[in-house]
């Protein structure tokens, strides 16, 4: 068991619980596709959805989750809010998952190419 990796000793339930809650935070669609735009760089409510199919009510709900994880900031900017993301683990996660199905993929395809 690998547990806890500062410490090697095994996860508390406390600290599952805690992991769990987090990783959910992350495993939305449209929290994913939040934490893609934030990445390139801080921006409005109304930015955002200018880029995603869903509305305005719906990312700010979005964000508010992230923001309350700890993932992304915000800051008052005259009669907007700008949102960035402070947080990377998050992204870093969906990063490794692409990555890791994309690698799967590549697999797999060759197990079904012509030769």
């Amino acid at each position: 068991m690998s547990g806890d990796p500062r410490t090697g000793a095994p996860l508390s339930e406390e600290a599952i619980d805690v992991i769990a809650t987090r990783l959910r935070v992350v495993a939305e669609p449209t929290r994913i596709r939040l934490l893609e735009l934030l990445n390139a760089g801080e921006a409005t409510v109304q930015e955002l959805c200018d880029q995603l199919p869903t509305t305005h009510q719906n990312v700010s709900r979005h964000l508010a989750t992230l923001h309350q994880a700890g993932m992304v900031s915000r800051r008052k900017e005259a009669n907007t809010v700008r949102y960035a993301l402070v947080d990377w683990t998050g992204w870093w996660l969906v990063e490794q998952m692409a990555s890791s199905i994309s690698a799967r993929a590549e697999e797999l395809g060759d197990l079904f190419s012509s030769e």
